[in-house]
């Protein structure tokens, strides 16, 4: 009978350490797939995590001054995006569709009615992110 309980001890032991070994397998096969080991993969993941591309938010700076009044029939619009997007602007006369150049900058002449303009600026992304804003603009013959 003494044998059976050290035989029975014996396996109670080796169960509870195969377990606690099971069980530090399982955490360090979780922490490693978090953990970064360098390589290819890992300088174009950096590369997209880069405090360079956290300034690549979508944003759309006007330089053209809101509720002007003109007496030129036609507004430049110009002002300041990302260099991949597109560009879209409504206005009482038109639409136009452009891109900006490769620093971002874009400039685009918008004709107006006479009296009071709104010309709506969209900026997308390829990714579907989307800024709008709006510029007012008066078109007068009177003498100012």
């Amino acid at each position: 009978m003494k044998v059976r309980k050290e035989a029975t001890v014996a396996v109670v032991i080796g169960l509870i350490l195969a377990l606690i070994v099971t069980g530090g397998v399982l955490r360090a096969r979780t922490a490693l797939k978090s953990v970064n080991f360098g390589g290819k993969d890992s300088f174009l993941q950096t590369k997209k995590t880069s405090p360079e591309s956290k300034t690549n938010e979508l944003f759309l700076e006007l330089t053209t001054p809101d509720n002007s009044v003109t007496t030129e029939a036609v507004l430049t619009l110009s002002g300041k995006t990302l260099p991949s997007t597109y560009i879209a602007i409504l206005g009482e006369k038109g639409e136009y569709l452009i891109v900006p150049s490769d620093v971002g900058s874009f400039s685009q002449e918008v004709s107006l009615v006479k009296g009071a303009n709104t010309i709506k600026v969209n900026i997308y992304q390829g990714d579907g992110k989307k800024i709008e804003k709006t510029v007012n603009a008066v078109y007068t013959t009177a003498e100012l």
